[in-house]
């Protein structure tokens, strides 16, 4: 694993101001996030998010596709069982081959588990940051291509939802 060409503490810079840095620069290479017990990984590729996984707990693709309808409980539960004698092999890829979702649908649900991902780190006023040149998420087969701003202006609307929410409750 290559030295880090970045790193710092999120009490400093908050993850969306690394984030714009990095677009700003055009970089591409994976910008680890860590918290506690919690990592998260986002790769960019020329200063644009392409992909996110996270140690910590996040709605997978099968959940969302199950909230939409699009996939029966008996079927998510069925590739979940077929995963654990398979675990190199994701759950979309099994719900598609089942016939129980589509590519399209799979590929919508992995999406908004990535958005999801994203959205969550923009909240982070805590933790540390590095960001190593040249990593790449190349290797997934669904990919997104996020315009970051939009992605952070759609974070911060979503966390001032919640703040009204919890504030309303009080």
């Amino acid at each position: 694993m290559s030295a880090p060409a970045l790193k710092g503490d999120l009490a400093t810079f908050f993850p969306s101001e690394v984030l714009q840095l990095l677009q700003l620069s055009q970089a591409s290479g994976r910008l680890e996030l860590t918290r506690a017990a919690e990592r998260v990984d986002l790769y960019l590729e020329r200063g644009r998010p392409v992909f996110a996984r996270t140690s910590g707990l996040a709605v997978r693709a099968g959940e969302v596709l199950q909230h939409r309808g699009l996939v029966q409980p008996e079927a998510l539960a069925r590739a979940l069982e077929r995963q654990r004698s398979e675990p190199q092999r994701r759950v979309g890829e099994l719900l598609i081959e089942a016939g129980a979702a589509s590519r399209e649908q799979v590929r919508e649900a992995v999406h908004e588990v990535l958005r999801r991902i994203v959205y969550g780190v923009l909240l982070w006023r805590d933790g540390q940051f590095a960001f190593v040149a040249g990593e790449s998420g190349v290797g997934e087969d669904i990919q997104i291509d996020l315009d970051l701003d939009r992605l952070i202006l759609e974070g911060l609307r979503i966390a001032d939802q919640e703040r009204a929410t919890r504030t309303g409750e009080a």
